[in-house]
């Protein structure tokens, strides 16, 4: 069997319920259907590390992300952060929207999310230095029909399969 490849210098992937821009990626074509030639668990990993470091405020679409790869309800996720599942619900139906969370509760979603990875502590550090609590503010008031930039993985963030046999 003949399998074709080839190389895309940037491919948008929406199979994790947001835009998320490989860049560099290899592809194959399966069923006629060119897809990336990755591991897509890695990729789940390297998503959220991406999103703990986001320098804007998360997205509906990726607070869902976050709560359904640790598998929490609602209201388990809710109760994690102080909130009511409805707050939860809220943001999610933001979708590719800002989720108007409070700064400080995206705070916590992001540390959470390393504390799951198993970061070390330097990495903790620097995303609690890095995040931007002004600019996620602002991104809270300004008009709800802006939508997020698509995140952007590139070069050694994008996972590789093992073998390019499938």
């Amino acid at each position: 069997m003949n399998i074709k490849t080839k190389k895309a210098k940037r491919f948008v992937y929406e199979g994790l319920g947001f835009p998320i821009v490989l860049v560099n990626v290899s592809l194959v074509q399966k069923r006629g259907v060119w897809t990336p030639a990755i591991n897509y668990n890695k990729l789940q990993k390297e998503v959220l590390l991406a999103l703990a470091h986001k320098p804007v405020a998360l997205t509906g679409n990726e607070v869902h992300f976050i709560r359904a790869y640790f598998e929490m309800t609602l209201e388990n996720f809710g109760r994690h952060f102080g909130v009511t599942h409805v707050a939860v619900l809220t943001w999610e139906k933001m979708g590719d929207k800002p989720g108007k969370i409070n700064p400080t509760t995206e705070l916590c979603i992001r540390l959470f999310i390393l504390e799951k990875l198993k970061m070390s502590n330097q990495v903790f550090r620097e995303a609690f230095r890095e995040f931007d609590i002004e600019g996620i503010v602002k991104a809270n008031k300004s008009p709800s029909t802006k939508t997020s930039r698509p995140l952007v993985l590139t070069g050694a963030h994008v996972p590789r399969r093992a073998s390019a046999r499938l």
